[in-house]
């Protein structure tokens, strides 16, 4: 009984301390629907679905989605066959094919089956051989030929359930409660395994084997049947795992299995029965209830759980070590020899043995461990407490000055090693009597966490805050010859280091590579391995030489090597994709550990990773375009056809797609970039979301390309050609009747600016027949008043000759009277000369022409309305024209006033005018 007990507590302890390949878990919350997983099958396109409590459960690697069966119940089986995926579920059977929105649609089957399905009947298993789907309730076998009208019930003589249905190769078996185990043969079932033979035992799974039957029972016991008898085999494995009961199994390509147990988690044991791996809850996965198994065409293996879904990447070339109780810690540096695996942790140093289940924690580290070198023949723990030598699995402190961050042996001094502290450095001297702790050294109180040396003896430290120092020390090692210091123009020197690497020291910080060259005596840029590392996403600036030709770093979503070419000489740089996330150490403090030529392991927050190969293991990987959506403005989008067949309407112009590439493995996560040509032919930035929208697309045509990057791998760009249809007022009918239109627009303004400029035209000459006229009428004003001022003028000067007339009559008529008192003979000859100047006739002439001249047409008009008018009566008109009185007139006629006034009386009487109007007057009016 103590051996077993001990026997057990081994194997627990090998739980806690095994390392394992990786595993992905999805829980409920992850894929959105119910916790059992019962069946699991892949397509061609590497989509993988799920037999999900809530219906059938889709993942593209990307998106999980999930289609209920129409009776809303469990599924509980599934078979990828072609583009159909069939189901089996409670009283309900059918396929899905993807329509051409990429989503699955569901067709029944129930109205096919020759038999009425029994009340409560439930499938619960599906196989394809040779054309004929095969479908397992407890009642019996059904088959089917797709395309066909029925399902028909395999014969089911005995009526006792069917338990359990299998494909080996290409043929189909079958177990029968207390019957034995069946092949069909012609469409009817016939006996392989006898009940007889097989008794109560329940089979779980049938694999091939050596021309044999080798059977996995529920109760974890492994059978083969020849033909002949059941033999028991592998009866080591059923002890190592306790008879556990099994629900699945799976044999893989190295004829290894993976046993799926009901409690007890999963096994991964090789073909002779060794358990190489055990996956349970209290390490890795959710469940310890493993419903089904299934290997993709990656070679992973998917777990459909009681409660979730796991991803064995059992092919991996990493193992991992997870301290998920905090029994160990983060693994901040490590050490492998013949012996021992040990681990420096921020708890403490441990160790194990290669036959131990679990490490082992060295007494006294209590503490931070910081490194671990083999320096000499002495293996040196830097440790928070100072220094310790470790042998064995003790460990004996060796200097007690506070903080140790490594020990390294001087190149030219063998037996003396220099220690870097948190405040300076010190010496070490091997003595036949142990290792000696020399004093601090004086006049450096910098912290010393990367010591290198050269080929003159010179020591060089890198300090993350002050630069690189290169100290000369004594021989005595007592004293500082030469310090120079090298201040190096960073922002800041933090997760600096310094490192050695063919033959050439180096500085290294999170963004910069620097080579010290001698010549300059400095650390400059721009060096060969600056330039290898260039485009290398680097979160620290610690290097480490693994003292095999290789130098790591440590960037955002990989660990990177470098080592030189053996032919060309080259620089070669290898990526190893392990996100930051995963790995989760402190920036500065990533450490990497080579234990045998190609293995290696690197420290993580929790545990640690081992892989024994640097090489990249990423295969080709293609993009898929899943579905396509597209919306109006503000509304719900919809799910559109992916065959580019018909435009998008111009409405409907926020376009979505929903990409994915299928990966499946733990440290791979694939990030895509995209463009869309017609708007843009810059790609975007890499970035792990796999869909792109864009909105407010403009009509035309539109190609989108999306590529993806798995690890350094492009995939080659996937395509999809749409276009956005013109909108109604941008069609061309629309745009030949904004043609039309606008020539008739055209046409209108002409006419208007034809009619416009005529009116204009029309105006202006009318304006300027009315300036014109305005001119006229000025010159005629002009020449009125000229004639006007001519009348005047003429007027004045009949005017003036008539009184001149007048005045020289009157005068001669004075004369003439004071003449007449003589009687001399010469007198009345002066008298009449005198008479003769002041004839009436001759005064009558002058007068009538300058009349003539002022009044032309006076004498028409007034010989027009009087024609009985005498010339004399016209002169007499003339004179009264002027305005002249009869006192006036009367010298003028050489008549007295009284004979002027008589004149004037017979005037008015032939003018026949009444006593009222005044007869001066009246010949003014004319």
């Amino acid at each position: 009984m103590r051996s077993l007990f001990f026997l057990l507590f081994l194997l627990s302890g090998a739980l806690l301390s095994q390392e394992l390949p990786p595993v992905i878990n999805y829980g409920p919350n992850d894929y959105g629907a119910e916790n059992q997983n019962w069946m699991i099958g892949q397509d061609d396109a590497k989509n993988l679905y799920f037999a999900n409590g809530a219906g059938l459960l889709q993942f593209t690697g990307e998106k999980w989605n999930l289609y209920p069966v129409p009776n809303k119940t469990v599924v509980r089986s599934l078979k990828v066959i072609g583009e159909r995926i069939y189901t089996g579920a409670y009283m309900e059977v059918g396929y899905w094919e993807k329509n051409d929105l990429g989503v699955l649609e569901y067709t029944s089957l129930v109205e096919r089956f020759t038999e009425d399905i029994q009340d409560g009947e439930q499938f619960w298993d599906i196989e394809y051989s040779d054309g004929v789907v095969i479908f397992r309730s407890f009642r019996g076998i059904y088959l089917h030929s797709p395309g066909a009208d029925n399902i028909a019930i395999l014969r089911n003589d005995a009526g006792q359930p069917v338990t359990n249905l299998f494909k080996v190769a290409d043929k189909i078996f079958f177990q029968k409660a207390q019957t034995g185990i069946y092949t069909i043969e012609k469409g009817l079932p016939e006996q392989v395994i006898p009940y007889s033979a097989l008794g109560e035992i329940e089979i779980m799974q049938i694999f091939p084997r050596d021309g044999n039957l080798e059977l996995v029972t529920a109760m974890g016991n492994f059978y083969s049947w020849n033909g002949q008898e059941l033999e028991r085999v592998l009866e080591d494995l059923s002890t190592k795992i306790k008879n556990a009961g099994l629900l699945s199994a799976l044999k893989l390509s190295d004829d290894s299995m993976v046993l799926g147990t009901v409690g007890e988690g999963i096994y991964h044991v090789s073909e002779d029965g060794e358990i190489l791996s055990h996956f349970d809850q209290e390490n890795v996965l959710l469940n310890n209830t493993a419903l089904d198994l299934y290997l993709d065409d990656a070679q992973n293996v998917w777990v459909g759980l009681d409660n979730g879904i796991s991803v064995l990447n059992l092919d991996s070339t990493f193992r991992l070590f997870q301290d998920n109780t905090g029994k160990i810690g983060s693994v901040y540096c490590s050490f492998q020899n013949d012996d021992y695996l040990y681990l420096g942790t921020n708890q403490g140093l441990y160790y194990k043995k290669p036959e131990d289940t679990e490490f082992t924690f060295i007494e006294g580290t209590n503490g931070q461990v910081w490194s671990l070198q083999m320096e000499g023949d002495y293996l040196f723990c830097g440790h928070n407490n100072g220094t310790y030598l470790v042998n064995g699995n003790r460990a004996e402190r060796i200097s007690e000055r506070l903080g140790t961050w490594l020990v390294k042996e001087i190149e030219n001094k063998p037996g003396y090693f220099i220690q870097g502290h948190y405040n300076g450095i010190s010496f070490l001297r091997d003595t036949p009597g142990g290792i000696e702790d020399l004093p601090m050294l004086d006049n450096f109180p910098h912290s010393s966490k990367f010591i290198e040396m050269d080929d003159d003896g010179d020591i060089w430290i890198s300090n993350e805050h002050k630069g690189v120092f290169k100290l000369t020390i004594s021989d005595a090692l007592d004293s500082i010859v030469n310090s120079q210091n090298y201040v190096i123009d960073e922002s800041t020197g933090i997760t600096s280091s310094i490192f050695k690497f063919n033959d050439t020291l180096y500085y290294s910080s999170k963004n910069r590579i620097l080579q010290y060259t001698g010549g300059a005596d400095d650390f400059l840029p721009n060096s060969t391995l600056a330039k290898v590392l260039e485009d290398t996403e680097r979160i620290s600036g610690r290097i480490i030489n693994d003292e095999n030709g290789k130098i790591w770093g440590f960037a955002k979503n990989s660990i990177f090597n470098v080592s030189l070419a053996s032919l060309s000489g080259k620089y070669e740089l290898n990526e190893i994709y392990l996100s930051k996330g995963f790995r989760n150490i402190t920036s500065g403090y990533e450490n990497i550990t080579r234990l045998k030529d190609t293995e290696y392991i690197l420290g993580i927050a929790d545990g640690y990773v081992k892989f024994n190969k640097v090489e990249s293991t990423i295969h080709d990987y293609e993009v898929r375009m899943d579905q396509i959506s597209m919306s109006a403005l503000d509304e719900a989008a919809r799910l559109v056809a992916m065959d580019g067949s018909s435009p998008f309407d111009y409405k409907t112009n926020n376009i979505n797609f929903y990409f994915s590439v299928p990966v499946f493995k733990k440290f791979l996560t694939p990030v895509y970039s995209y463009r869309l040509l017609g708007q843009s032919n810059m790609w975007s930035e890499w970035d792990e979301a796999a869909h792109a929208g864009f909105k407010n697309l403009s009509f035309g045509n539109y190609t989108f390309e999306v590529r993806a990057r798995v690890g350094a791998r492009i995939a080659d760009p996937l395509t999809y050609s749409f276009d956005i249809a013109r909108p109604w007022y941008w069609s061309y009918t629309a745009i030949i009747l904004y043609f039309l239109i606008l020539l008739i627009l055209l046409y209108l303004v002409h006419i208007f600016y034809k009619r416009r400029h005529q009116k204009f035209i029309e105006e202006n000459e009318k304006a300027l027949r009315m300036k014109n006229l305005e001119a006229q009428q000025k010159i005629i004003k002009l020449e009125n008043e000229r004639l006007e001022q001519d009348m005047v003028n003429k007027n004045r000067e009949l005017a003036v000759s008539t009184m001149s007339l007048i005045k020289k009559n009157e005068f001669l008529s004075s004369i003439k009277k004071q003449l007449q008192k003589s009687e001399s003979a010469k007198v009345k000859s002066v008298i009449r000369t005198i008479d003769k100047d002041i004839s009436e006739e001759d005064n009558w002439k002058f007068f009538k022409k300058a009349f003539s001249n002022a009044d032309k047409d006076f004498f028409r008009k007034i010989k027009a309305k009087h024609p009985e008018l005498t010339s004399n009566d016209l002169k007499l008109c003339a004179y009264l024209r002027l305005n002249l009185s009869s006192k006036e007139i009367a010298p003028l006629l050489n008549i007295s006033v009284k004979s002027v006034e008589i004149k004037r009386y017979r005037l008015r009487k032939k003018m026949d005018l009444d006593h009222e109007t005044n007869l001066t007057d009246y010949i003014l009016a004319l």
